[in-house]
């Protein structure tokens, strides 16, 4: 049998190379050491703090351990919003540099079953302004490829701010779960411009 040219050998090496490594290389976690579908025994006891029922009456849990303390939706899935522990971000509880509200969604098996991100609009107008621009880093984070993506009217009085206006949706579907990006940048028409629309809500839903 006739040898192959080195350069063909070389080529095939590093094509095997590429190949073997895109195999092993693990999907990114939802949030820090986050996944969705993850057990919520398995969350780290001490990098997350003010934890909260999202539902019914305000309550606060002392621990993850406590999630049956929060009342279930239709959906059997009980919400808790939490922030990060002092010590272990030098801003407060941000995602992408960008402020952010965080509820984790558990499931009657006791895993991970939803994971949302938003941003804060409570915060100063300078960082709030950013706030559409989380969606494109989301995107960026679970892969540019694969995104199915719709765009909607304006509706009422939302107008354009400056020549700018979004309302989009994006979806991906990963093996286990799905991410879903909505993104809003827009003003109402005759209201004070510094209330401007710029938002981004992340919803990450695992896979029944």
């Amino acid at each position: 049998m006739a040898a192959r040219p080195l350069r063909t050998e070389i080529a095939a090496v590093l094509l095997a190379g590429l190949a073997t490594a895109a195999a092993a290389a693990p999907e990114p976690s939802d949030l820090r050491d986050l996944r969705v579908g993850m057990p919520v025994a398995e969350i780290a006891p001490n990098g997350y703090a003010d934890l909260v029922c999202r539902d019914g009456p305000p309550r606060k849990l002392a621990t993850w351990g406590e999630w049956r303390s929060c009342p279930a939706d239709a959906a059997g899935h009980h919400a808790i919003g939490f922030a990060y522990a002092d010590g272990t971000t030098r801003n407060g509880t941000r995602v992408g540099g960008h402020p952010a509200l965080l509820t984790l969604l558990v499931g009657e098996d006791a895993r991970v079953d939803g994971l949302v991100i938003e941003t804060d609009d409570g915060v100063p107008l300078y960082l709030r302004k950013k706030g559409h621009l989380l969606g494109l880093q989301a995107r960026s984070h679970w892969g540019a490829e694969g995104w199915t993506c719709a765009e909607q009217k304006a509706a009422g009085d939302e107008s354009p701010l400056g020549d700018t206006f979004v309302k989009e949706e994006c979806r991906k579907q990963l093996p286990d779960r799905t991410v879903t990006v909505r993104r809003e940048l827009f003003h109402h028409a005759g209201r004070d411009p510094r209330a401007f629309v710029s938002r981004t809500r992340i919803t990450v839903a695992a896979l029944r």
